[in-house]
């Protein structure tokens, strides 16, 4: 009997993908998307102003599939709150993230959606494999990163310094992904945010290779990125900036519980006194 009612879970998946001058890599990936195994989906585009070749591709696969439709973003303040708008416009029960550069295997929604049969697990991740703009392999997380994948490095403070698993990975129930939005101010991104707001929700980890992220100079984000010390010096300054103005939010963040915002509380105080001393 149990069988015979996970063969009629067929929710409706919506993919939020985020465009900007994405005419390069855009139609490899949208073909993966329309090739997945599991076909009961929408593909939601929010793009945040591209050029003119980019919006005729966008136009190409909307007129094509009904499944793909594509909006401007009213934002215009980059991939962040590009990703807000496009997940305001899901209509579908699971909502994966999505970039426009990367690759998925056919069979990547499919094992998302499989994974939610268990109605206690609320959002989904998977490995995936770096590569260049050639898709030539360049290696894993896990090669640099060895604890990436694992629960123990799962801890709520990570998120306030943008630590999370990555976006492009993820899948969420929309029941839960629309209660945390706006992103936070001041979050260091959308993903590191949902993943804090929903902390600790129950995920599921599928251990297999389900996409390629392709690593290019036009990434917004990126795992290649290489910066000289002085670099490296200034951007470390400003991220430390950024996180105690976000540590200084967080409090006054209705859309958390009131446990997370009274710890958010005091790591503030306690940030501030060790700003104070290293004066």
């Amino acid at each position: 009997m149990s069988y015979k009612i996970a063969l009629q879970y067929k929710p409706l998946v919506s993919i939020a993908l985020t465009t900007y001058n994405g005419k390069e890599f855009l139609r490899k990936q949208l073909d993966s998307l329309l090739n997945q195994t599991y076909q009961h989906f929408e593909i939601v585009i929010s793009d945040d102003g591209s050029d003119s070749e980019t919006i005729s591709i966008l136009n190409e696969y909307s007129n094509k599939d009904k499944r793909v439709r594509w909006s401007k973003s009213p934002f215009q303040r980059g991939f962040v709150k590009n990703t807000e708008n496009a997940i305001s416009l899901c209509k579908g029960e699971i909502i994966f993230l999505c970039d426009q550069d990367d690759i998925w295997y056919e069979d990547r929604v499919m094992l998302h959606v499989e994974a939610y049969k268990d109605p206690s697990v609320l959002w989904v991740y998977n490995k995936l494999v770096l590569v260049d703009e050639d898709e030539k392999e360049i290696g894993f997380l896990e090669d640099t990163l060895k604890d990436y994948y694992t629960k123990e490095r799962m801890k709520l403070l990570y998120y306030t310094w943008g630590s999370c698993i990555g976006g492009a990975m993820t899948s969420y129930r929309a029941s839960i992904l629309h209660k945390v939005m706006p992103i936070g101010k001041h979050a260091p991104a959308h993903d590191s945010w949902i993943q804090l707001a929903i902390f600790p929700s129950k995920s599921f980890f599928i251990d297999k290779v389900l996409q390629v992220y392709r690593q290019h100079g036009g990434n917004e984000v990126g795992w290649g990125q290489e910066f000289s010390k002085e670099e490296f010096k200034k951007r470390e300054k400003l991220a430390i900036s950024g996180n105690l103005q976000f540590l200084k939010y967080l409090p006054k963040n209705r859309h958390l519980q009131l446990w997370k915002r009274i710890y958010f509380y005091f790591v503030y105080r306690v940030k501030q006194i060790r700003v104070i001393f290293r004066k």
